[in-house]
């Protein structure tokens, strides 16, 4: 008795396919403006209802599925991720100043890059010749001189970290400069220093 109801059930899907097909057929042959409305409109034909005032919607999976907005929904990678273009800090200056090398040669190309990057960044603070004698110190805290004997013995790696971090009241500006550029400011530091590397 089962087998002959699940057959059953087959042949009434068939028959009203076949039914729903046939609606569709008929109102494109007579032109029937139902027909303007694809299968919502056969369907409120076979209905009996008026299509103009039909609100069924068919299949309606893609109209009401969610869907990510640009700029507004961001999804949060997991928890210890890491970008395979991530660049990996050291955790404190003290370990960047130790194994931090700079990659770049003082060429004039790059030292042109770091004088612009300084002119950019820096100015405001530590002034032109890294002083600390900005334009903006009357207002703010003075920074130290930077081309005094003791920041000349500190290591590349202490400026590339200080640079991209910060530190104390100075903001960092790993979000605001590409590594080159920050590697090609130390560069112009040290031209500024007097000190060749």
């Amino acid at each position: 008795m089962r087998h002959n109801l699940s057959g059953i059930t087959k042949i009434t899907g068939m028959v009203a396919a076949l039914a729903l097909s046939g609606v569709v057929v008929s109102c494109v042959k007579e032109n029937d403006p139902v027909a303007q409305n694809g299968v919502t409109g056969a369907i409120a034909k076979l209905l009996g209802g008026d299509s103009s005032q039909t609100k069924v919607q068919y299949v309606p999976d893609m109209a009401d599925s969610p869907t990510l907005k640009p700029q507004e929904n961001f999804l949060e990678p997991p928890e210890g991720s890491v970008a395979t273009t991530a660049m990996l800090y050291p955790k404190t200056v003290e370990e960047a100043e130790a194994s931090l090398k700079n990659p770049l040669p003082a060429e004039p190309q790059v030292l042109a890059l770091g004088e612009k990057t300084f002119n950019t960044f820096c100015i405001p603070c530590h002034g032109a010749a890294a002083k600390g004698d900005g334009s903006i110190t009357d207002i703010y805290p003075k920074p130290p001189d930077i081309t005094s004997e003791a920041y000349q013995k500190r290591g590349d790696g202490f400026f590339f970290y200080r640079i991209t971090f910060g530190a104390n009241i100075m903001p960092g500006y790993g979000h605001a400069t590409m590594p080159h550029e920050r590697w090609a400011t130390v560069h112009y530091l040290r031209k500024l220093q007097g000190v060749s590397k």
